[in-house]
């Protein structure tokens, strides 16, 4: 046999390997359309606006933009949007973001650079007289004061003035 039809042979050979198992494996499968969620198909959801706050809360909030004008007032706030668990694993944050992540704040009085929290405020009514809620309000009180922040309750049906709410929360706000 001469030296090119040896060559010949070896040259198909190797690109008969090459070749070879990509034209005989299977394509990739093309991927799964994800599972539908109920209520996915539906053009419209089922939803309605709502008031942010009741009309007990609107008027302490007009208190306390009197009282505090110089500050932002947020309403409404998740704890998780102004503490987080402070490990460096991944596993504790989790653990600890799930322990407050459903729990909210009324009011967040924020200094002038709209990112320093001053002081968490409570609007307590009748709702935070059982047993499941005080519970759920320790835990809320427990988790701010981890992280520094103070929380001062006021009951609805004593609401102060704008006059007494500064004086309380100026005294909060410096000594923290």
């Amino acid at each position: 046999m001469s030296f090119g039809v040896i060559f010949l042979i070896l040259a198909v050979g190797f690109l008969g390997v090459i070749i070879l198992p990509k034209l005989l494996a299977k394509p990739p499968a093309a991927e799964p359309d994800p599972k539908p969620v109920r209520g996915d198909e539906l053009a419209i959801w089922p939803f309605a606006p709502m008031p942010i706050m009741t009309d007990t809360e609107v008027i302490f909030f007009d208190k306390l933009k009197k009282a505090l004008p110089e500050y932002h007032i947020f309403v409404q706030v998740q704890l998780s949007r102004i503490i987080e668990a402070n490990s460096s694993e991944t596993s504790e944050r989790n653990f600890w973001f799930n322990r407050i992540c459903r729990q909210s704040v009324d009011y967040v009085i924020v200094d002038v650079d709209a990112q320093t929290t001053l002081v968490a405020i409570e609007l307590d009514d009748w709702t935070h007289s059982s047993k499941a809620r005080q519970k759920a309000d320790d835990k809320k009180d427990k988790a701010l004061a981890s992280a520094g922040i103070a929380m001062v309750r006021f009951h609805a049906e004593r609401m102060p003035s704008a006059e007494i709410l500064r004086d309380e929360l100026m005294h909060v706000i410096e000594r923290y």
